[in-house]
């Protein structure tokens, strides 16, 4: 695919509105890797630091039995490497196995070539533990940013089937992307389906995920979820293992790190397990009810019971 001429062009935004579930995703990343901590996020940086994940991943997965939940995992690749029966137990539990990208690296800190193989060593090494495709992925902080972004249309050509991405709010994203899930296609015929993270809050559009949804009250984000669902959305919830896992972070972190990273923390453990039982959550595969075949040959994907393309 020759992509030089989608380098820095608008998709076309197809909105698609149906009778979807709802999506629990868990970007599956150690407590440092935070975007604000650069030295930690760099391997070759990155001090001796304590590791959580081998004992924090059984401990989700439970959780989510317990509930008879299912979700995406949107996994590091450097976490897969490093634990791979882990990523196993994720794909044998039930769950969908997406990904989160190679390095934990903000997409603007790369070129376009390095964000590029960045997708596809992820997308093989996880594969190659699954044992199957993998059609997800979602950017390390959402840092895909804008539908404009010279990046976007590379998950596409990596092989990707859809991006969760693209927030709706300010800071981490844009209030010009869209809000509900979307049917992006460029010029040259290229499409991707996008899955924004769900919001509240109204007009101010605060992330569900994140220190500002860890702040929320389980019931005014199932209300958020509820009102989007209604309109035909998908919700899709955000959560870390690191957020839940019911005690202090093992190492230091500094200013704004260290506000994103703890703000909320204190009982957020409970509230999750309030939020993970209310929802019939699952995958955003199964949520948005997708024909990965129909989509491959070409057709547009099929959501039964009232799928329609608006826009």
């Amino acid at each position: 695919m020759l992509l030089e001429p989608l380098l820095g062009a608008q998709p076309r935004v197809q909105e698609m509105r149906g009778r979807f579930g709802c999506a629990m995703t868990v970007d599956v990343e150690e407590w440092y890797h935070t975007c604000l901590a650069p030295r930690y996020v760099r391997p070759e940086r990155r001090p001796d630091l304590q590791e959580e994940l081998d004992r924090l991943l059984p401990e989700l997965l439970l959780r989510f039995a317990e509930a008879g939940r299912r979700g995406t995992f949107f996994v590091l690749g450097e976490v897969a490497e490093r634990l791979p029966q882990r990523v196993r137990e994720i794909a044998a539990a039930g769950h969908e196995v997406a990904s989160h990208g190679y390095l934990h690296l903000r997409a603007a800190d790369r070129t376009p070539a390095a964000f590029r193989r960045d997708l596809e060593r992820s997308r093989s090494v996880l594969e190659d533990l699954v044992g199957g495709p993998i059609w997800g992925f979602r950017a390390p902080e959402w840092s895909l940013r804008r539908l404009s972004n010279q990046r976007l249309p590379l998950v596409e050509a990596a092989g990707y089937l859809y991006d969760s991405s693209l927030a709706p709010n300010l800071v981490s994203g844009s209030f010009d992307n869209p809000r509900f899930a979307s049917l992006l296609t460029w010029g040259n015929g290229a499409r991707l389906l996008e899955f924004p993270p769900l919001t509240y809050g109204g007009v101010f559009r605060l992330p569900a995920g994140s220190w500002t949804g860890r702040l929320a009250n389980p019931e005014r984000l199932l209300k958020a979820v509820r009102e989007h669902g209604a309109k035909g959305g998908l919700p899709v919830a955000v959560v870390h293992p690191w957020e839940v896992s019911g005690t202090p972070t093992p190492g230091r972190l500094t200013g704004l790190a260290w506000f994103v990273h703890e703000t909320g923390r204190d009982g957020f453990d409970g509230r999750f397990r309030q939020l993970l039982a209310a929802c019939d959550w699952g995958s955003i595969q199964t949520a948005a009810r997708l024909d990965v075949g129909a989509w491959r040959t070409g057709a547009q994907p099929a959501v039964p019971g009232g799928f329609r393309i608006a826009g």
